[in-house]
């Protein structure tokens, strides 16, 4: 029973802590102190996961013990064995929930504090509501799902088919070649299978038509990918050069653009702490700039079809990504041992 309870309050433990690493609330977590209302409790529970399932998270949470403004740990006194009418709380809120949701509650200690967490599984394959009624998270606040259509198109959709992708989108674009990718692939000695490839690259959907992946690795990807070069630190100062290495297969985008920095990557004479000999150095650190690119086309939003850009100014290159974080990654875990050069 003991390694039970510790398991239970190390994973208590990583649930707050993960919550914490937040600046403020977010859609699929609430804090509060000692406040309990069952009809609303049963309310928060429906929003939070039908939250938490257009959020592609698992799980949402409520968490007693936690001031709401300041997101300090000051400890609750909620009981969540207490009884409504001679029935248990458990009970109750289970009684009150469509479908039935498999919640659960953990208690810990923190900073001599205790906690109570509410773990709520997301919805599944209907929204989760409470006497017929749905409900959501708009920021912090709850609300009726009802009143908001496109967010609730949106859920149903995402019950339905998955969180979208650029697997299960249908690309704008229904007349795509694959010259190019199949090129591409006989460069690096592999021969696509005309009759199978569409399917083993996942480039339809479950209907049968291309995807956006199919539209990013088609001859014409209809995305503009542009490398813009100025001769001071800002963009109000001089363009020289703006070069387009989009509308093509995004593998040789990709190609072109790391091949184009290879050449901007001219070698120049460093004169510091010089005696004799003049030493040359390369503009940049072509095997940063080539990590930085793979990533930025690897993980650039490409479900709304925005590009991403690279901009090379006299002092920097900067190379935007468009895009959030993932689901259940944070910005203090983003940014962790990063080093600013």
């Amino acid at each position: 029973m003991g390694k039970k309870v510790g398991d239970k309050m190390v994973k208590a433990n990583e649930i707050i802590s993960e919550c914490l690493a937040y600046e403020g609330e977010r859609e699929w977590f609430e804090f509060k102190e000692n406040w309990f209302e069952k009809d609303q409790l049963v309310e928060y529970i429906s929003s939070l996961s039908n939250s938490a399932a257009i959020l592609g998270k698992e799980c949402a949470y409520m968490i007693w013990g936690i001031t709401d403004l300041d997101h300090k740990i000051v400890g609750t006194s909620f009981n969540c064995e207490i009884e409504i009418n001679n029935e248990p709380l458990k009970h109750y809120l289970a009684r009150n929930l469509s479908p039935s949701v498999n919640f659960y509650f953990l208690e810990t200690i923190m900073n001599n504090h205790r906690l109570v967490v509410l773990v709520i599984p997301s919805a599944k394959t209907i929204p989760t509501s409470y006497k017929d009624i749905r409900y959501i998270r708009i920021g912090s606040s709850k609300e009726k799902l009802k009143k908001y259509p496109e967010r609730e198109a949106f859920l149903f959709s995402v019950l339905t088919f998955g969180l979208p992708t650029i697997t299960n989108i249908e690309s704008e674009y229904q007349d795509l070649t694959f010259n190019q990718l199949k090129a591409y692939y006989v460069s690096k000695n592999i021969v696509l299978n005309s009759s199978t490839f569409l399917k083993n690259l996942h480039l339809l959907t479950k209907d049968g038509k291309f995807n956006i992946m199919a539209q990013l690795l088609s001859d014409n990807s209809h995305v503009p990918i542009r490398v813009a070069i100025f001769g001071g630190k800002t963009k109000a100062s001089k363009m020289y050069s703006v070069k387009e290495f989009g509308y093509k297969c995004l593998l040789y985008s990709l190609n072109d653009v790391l091949n184009y920095g290879d050449v901007l990557n001219i070698p120049q004479a460093n004169e510091k702490n010089r005696i004799m000999e003049r030493e040359e150095i390369m503009l940049f650190d072509f095997e940063c700039y080539r990590e930085a690119v793979i990533n930025a086309f690897l993980h650039n939003e490409w479900i709304h079809l925005n590009e991403l850009m690279i901009t090379l100014y006299s002092d920097r290159i900067e190379i935007l990504s468009r895009g959030t974080l993932p689901p259940m990654q944070t910005l203090d875990g983003f940014l962790k041992d990063t080093q600013y050069l």
